[in-house]
């Protein structure tokens, strides 16, 4: 499988920072989105050494499906000790955390590691899927059946997030194996995206003809036309044979 890709981050329009990191390596089939939190340049630098740890230890040493899962695994508890240890020692960056969502496409399988509330979606045909799930209370709520759909887009505590790494001892990883088909396409965003705009319009902006590069800044524009509350940072990853 031949893989393309872009990246493109946006600090939006009411941030004056962008805390969030992106990532792409065609080469190795690696590629991340990471949404920072806290305050000052905090949640710059959690989301930066996320992705950095993320990098240093991909692509893992075996080629088994299983041992790739378990890299990314102890990829993500590993940049999470990170965090938290300069989080401890220093003031300023207390409290912070990230928003971590990873593809790793090795062959014809794609592995997807999460925590937070950033998505990793799939574009197959006429069909758009969200593979990731949201770890944020307002998703809770909605797989529960408490709230609608619609209810959970207004709600005022959909930032709640329930994981992130960087912020407690234990994470809760969510990790997925899918085949990958020629002409797939992958979106990885963070929420400055999917708050925006809701996934028929995502939908509808990557099925417009143009370059991966042009879907990439279509789908930031919308999100700013939307208000733009958030940094906006996308990663656009093409499967071809």
């Amino acid at each position: 499988m031949k893989l393309t890709s872009c990246t493109l981050t946006d600090v939006g329009l009411r941030r004056t920072n962008n805390e969030d990191c992106v990532y792409a390596d065609d080469s190795n089939g690696l590629f991340i989105v990471a949404d920072g939190m806290g305050g000052h340049a905090a949640g710059e630098v959690a989301s930066a050494m996320a992705v950095e740890t993320i990098c240093s230890l991909f692509p893992p040493l075996s080629s088994l499906p299983a041992d790739a899962a378990n890299s990314l695994k102890k990829a993500f508890l590993t940049a999470s000790r990170s965090i938290r240890k300069v989080a401890s020692v220093e003031d300023s960056k207390r409290g912070m955390g990230t928003t971590l969502s990873v593809l790793y496409i090795e062959g014809e399988t794609a592995h997807l590691a999460h925590v937070g509330d950033s998505r990793i979606y799939r574009l197959r045909g006429t069909d758009l899927e969200q593979l990731s799930i949201d770890h944020s209370l307002v998703a809770e709520q909605l797989r529960l059946g408490l709230i609608s759909a619609e209810e959970a887009r207004s709600s005022q505590m959909r930032n709640i997030l329930l994981q992130a790494v960087g912020l407690e001892d234990k994470v809760d990883i969510f990790l997925l194996r899918q085949p990958v088909l020629s002409d797939d396409l992958f979106l990885l965003c963070s929420d400055g995206l999917s708050d925006m705009i809701d996934d028929d319009q995502i939908y509808a902006l990557l099925q417009q003809t143009g370059s991966i590069q042009q879907a990439a800044e279509r789908l930031v524009e919308a999100a700013k036309a939307a208000g733009g509350r958030d940094n906006i940072s996308i990663v656009v990853v093409k499967i071809d044979d």
